[in-house]
């Protein structure tokens, strides 16, 4: 909860940081979309570049008519509601890359949607989206 609510400041804050350049605002590495099969474990990185420790937090988009009006369970990101999810523990690498695991284990069909990755520090924030497909089993059984 804490982690949301200094994203949410930081976010409102964007506007009086006008005077700084964008060169020192986290810059998020392209995720791609994933197809998984349902039952199997989905391990996505989100690796962020920043000069600053950023704060990294995972997002669910979820059905706007089932969280409406929106409450503190959601966060609103370019017009759709998001909920928040548990991210792994951020590590950091070398050439001030940062990564935080998101990881989902025996995915079922409600798992399937949009994921977003949101970075955040002290100069702005930056945000990337990627879909989550999954494809079912098909259990075949011999016929006699």
């Amino acid at each position: 909860m804490l982690v949301l609510i200094m994203m949410i400041l930081a976010l409102l804050s964007i506007g009086s940081c006008r005077v700084m350049t964008n060169v020192d605002k986290p810059e998020i590495k392209i995720i791609p979309d994933t197809m998984v099969t349902e039952g199997d474990t989905w391990t996505l990185q989100c690796h962020v570049t920043s000069k600053t420790r950023p704060v990294i937090q995972w997002f669910k988009k979820v059905d706007n008519t089932l969280f409406y009006p929106p409450s503190i369970l959601t966060f609103e990101l370019n017009g759709q509601l998001f909920t928040v999810l548990k991210s792994g523990r951020m590590e950091e690498g070398p050439g001030n890359v940062y990564s935080s695991p998101l990881v989902l284990e025996s995915v079922t069909e409600a798992d399937e949607g949009l994921y977003a990755c949101l970075a955040s520090n002290r100069f702005g924030f930056s945000q990337q989206f990627t879909n989550l497909y999954i494809t079912s089993v098909l259990s075949t059984t011999p016929t006699p």
